[in-house]
């Protein structure tokens, strides 16, 4: 019997971009259930896979940030049935070594992620590990299951503050979605937050404005004036960079007060130039997020299906088959979170 067939995007190797082929549907593995994708998010991480700076096995399909519906069963698999409507997290984690035990499956010493070392959901079908699988009602809007991957993101950083956010001055860089899903989950904890933006960012700050943040352009505003007129005390007690840029993290720590925080919310390229001293004699901490617990995915679920997560003017659909237009489109900033649908 011949192989059932479906189309999926595929990292070839030194081609610029992803690559549409026609391929087989995945064989289901006693642990993993198969996958009918009902959307799939862009992500920052899947830029460099896209350009190329981010090595992958030869012919991946990239993607992590999905959800679809359950359509095959392993032997093994166990609590799902066909039918159900399934938000994977990116995490597969060996659950035997020292990271796991101890619940960081994030810095599991034999992590697999979804779309980066096993193939995703830049396809019509996907097979996945049955211990990534959270489940989520039928009725669910698609798109917005398939962003509870990066809402888990944001929530693990904000749980990474590890104080109770109310009365604190909380300062946010970067206005991208994580940026934004952060800035969101910080507020619903208590926290007065000021989002920063540059130029370009002025429909993403507006956002944040339309979702009760105080805002600053640092081109066109002074932001040491701005943060002595929203903070009674003049500096933040958390700083969360969403940027990206490696280049202006050292200049965040003046605007952190003795014993507060910068807490790292991104993938950077290069290395940063920071003055230890400074965050010596100030008694700081700095802390890197990488991703999350399984813990802090549930945590991220149940923020989604309460309605607590504002999606409105981040997320946009797209056709699967216009992957590369959602592509250019992310990269450009024309658009900010791009979903893309069969």
């Amino acid at each position: 019997m011949a192989e059932r067939k479906m189309i999926a995007w595929i990292k070839e190797p030194d081609k610029k971009g992803l690559t549409k082929v026609r391929c087989n549907i995945p064989r289901v593995t006693a642990d993993n259930v198969l996958v009918k994708v009902k959307a799939t998010g862009i992500c920052g991480t899947d830029f460099g896979i896209y350009k190329g700076y981010r090595k992958v096995k030869e012919n991946l399909i990239p993607g992590h940030e999905f959800c679809g519906e359950i359509i095959a069963l392993g032997k093994n698999v166990t609590g799902y049935e066909i039918g159900d409507l399934v938000v994977p997290s990116i995490v597969n984690r060996c659950g035997k070594c020292w990271s796991c035990l101890n619940g960081y499956e994030a810095q599991c010493e034999n992590l697999e992620e979804i779309g980066i070392h096993i193939d995703g959901s830049f396809a019509e079908y996907v097979s996945v590990p049955s211990a990534t699988l959270h489940k989520v009602p039928k009725d669910v809007d698609a798109s917005i299951a398939a962003s509870i991957e990066p809402v888990a993101v944001a929530y693990s950083a904000v749980k990474k503050a590890g104080v109770f956010l109310t009365g604190a001055n909380v300062l946010i860089f970067g206005p991208g979605a994580i940026g934004l899903y952060i800035s969101q989950i910080a507020r619903l904890s208590g926290a007065n937050v000021v989002m920063v933006g540059t130029q370009g960012d002025e429909k993403r700050l507006l956002l944040a404005k339309n979702y009760g943040m105080h805002i600053v352009n640092n081109n066109v505003q002074d932001l040491d004036e701005e943060i002595k007129k929203l903070f009674p005390k003049g500096k933040a007690d958390i700083i969360f960079d969403a940027t990206g840029v490696s280049g202006i993290v050292g200049g965040m720590l003046q605007y952190i007060l003795p014993h507060g925080q910068l807490i790292l919310a991104s993938i950077y390229k290069e290395r940063s130039s920071i003055n230890l001293l400074e965050v010596v004699r100030e008694e700081m901490t700095i802390k890197g997020t990488f991703c999350y617990t399984l813990s802090e995915f549930e945590g991220a679920v149940r923020l989604v299906l309460d309605h607590k997560i504002n999606f409105d003017g981040i997320v946009e659909e797209l056709p699967l088959a216009k992957l590369k237009e959602g592509f250019e489109n992310a990269m450009n900033k024309k658009s900010l979170k791009v979903i893309l649908v069969p």
